[in-house]
């Protein structure tokens, strides 16, 4: 029987362990600073999740509320989360969480449960739409072994057994997400993706339905 994972919501003591977990499983450039936790905590505690197991952290996801348009699609990370502080971004009204940041120890399963634990959110807020920008970090890596490639095609590329190659969308389509754009220059820093981001959305089929009802 596997250990059971718990989901909580994080609380202003939790600060020192869930720097610690992202100093472990973020490469330079990619952290979070302490003052930005803090500052997602004071503005959505209701999207500031953590992992558990066997009674320590595993991982840790933060989100804000936005008004998502699928016309006009966040361009980089630092612009929609307001470089990670979300205080000019976060939306009470919108209609959309956006996951500003989702981590979890490799192989624990908490990624997965953070990823269900903010679609539930999005079910319990009645809002339409889960909303991320991932990394591709494969990507940089990919071109020094194998030779330049473009983004485009690199995102295509798929393993032995048909599922995708590149480890990030591989975990957030197995999630039910979908790849909606490959957006240049999507997070400062980000070598090992080249800084692309992959814009990736859930639709919560149950509000939908409900709309579609009400016409």
């Amino acid at each position: 029987m596997q250990d059971k994972i718990i989901i909580r919501n994080a609380k202003e003591q939790n600060l020192n362990e869930i720097v610690e977990l992202e100093n472990e499983i973020w490469p330079e450039g990619t952290r979070a600073t302490r003052d930005k936790f803090e500052s997602r905590l004071k503005l959505f505690q209701q999207g500031f999740f953590l992992a558990y197991k066997n009674g320590n952290i595993i991982g840790a996801s933060t989100s804000e509320k936005i008004d998502y348009n699928p016309l006009n699609l966040p361009k980089s990370w630092e612009q929609i989360t307001d470089n990670g502080y979300i205080k000019a971004t976060h939306n009470p009204e919108g209609n959309a969480i956006y996951v500003v940041s989702i981590g979890a120890k490799s192989r624990s399963g908490g990624g997965s449960a953070l990823v269900k634990a903010q679609k539930k959110l999005v079910e319990k807020l009645g809002l339409k739409y889960l909303v991320l920008g991932a990394r591709i970090p494969g990507y940089n890596d990919y071109t020094i072994k194998k030779g330049e490639i473009s983004i485009e095609e690199y995102v295509q590329l798929k393993r032995d057994d048909g599922e995708i190659l590149d480890s990030e969308l591989r975990f957030y389509t197995r999630n039910g997400l979908k790849l909606i754009k490959i957006a240049p220059n999507y997070m400062e820093d980000d070598n090992e993706s080249k800084n692309y981001g992959a814009i990736m959305v859930w639709q919560n089929q149950k509000k939908e339905n409900d709309e579609n009802e009400k016409n």
